[in-house]
């Protein structure tokens, strides 16, 4: 009887609070985002007759999560509840890296998604650095990822191409939205590249 008492009591005290002294606890909605790249750079009218599966994707156990990450001090990251992904970010990547080397011509197929095709190359992805970086009054948006191509012949995948792309976007503050767009940027400028070096490097 003690208990129930007491719990009315506080129901009650809680009653006040909120209407004598306009004590209300609200939260933030969550908000999802995605990646989307912007205009990736046609190298090839007709493009070249080879395919591609995208074998692997890999990303840090620091940043596979869909909350987005945020450095705050040079050994402080913090992760944000109220935005993040609206897919697993890997997913994400690996979905716009697959249109921007369609769009740039440097192959004709997706074999992952025509399995009647032979596949001639390869591709892992090891994403390492995905977060805002917000230790200063210029905020970054940082991507970092490694690309190992494989070429495949008599059944034997052997390594054709392999480097690391790095962008640090500035942004214009320390918000999700603008942290997205610094990321759309900086995949841009990287697949961009990417594709310009694949063009030379593929037979």
């Amino acid at each position: 009887m003690k208990a129930l008492t007491r719990f009315f009591i506080l129901i009650g005290f809680t009653f006040v609070l909120t209407q004598c002294f306009g004590v209300s606890k609200t939260f933030p909605e969550k908000r999802f985002f995605l990646i989307e790249v912007g205009e990736i750079k046609q190298l090839f009218v007709v493009p070249k007759p080879r395919t591609f599966v995208v074998r692997k994707v890999f990303i840090s156990q620091r940043f596979e999560g869909k909350e987005f990450v945020y450095r705050k001090e040079n050994a402080v990251y913090e992760s944000d509840f109220y935005n993040g992904f609206f897919i697993p970010p890997a997913h994400n990547f690996k979905e716009e890296f697959v249109r921007s080397l369609l769009k740039s011509g440097n192959f004709e197929w997706d074999a992952s998604m025509n399995t009647r095709i032979n596949v001639t190359h390869f591709i892992e992805l090891n994403l390492s650095q995905m977060y805002g970086d917000f230790r200063t009054k210029e905020p970054k948006a940082v991507l970092e990822f490694e690309i190992v191509v494989y070429e495949d012949k008599d059944s034997i995948s052997t390594p054709v191409f392999r480097k690391t792309y790095k962008q640090i976007q500035l942004i214009e503050k320390k918000d999700p939205e603008a942290l997205v767009l610094g990321w759309n940027l900086g995949l841009t400028n990287t697949f961009n590249e990417l594709n310009a070096d694949l063009s030379t490097r593929l037979k």
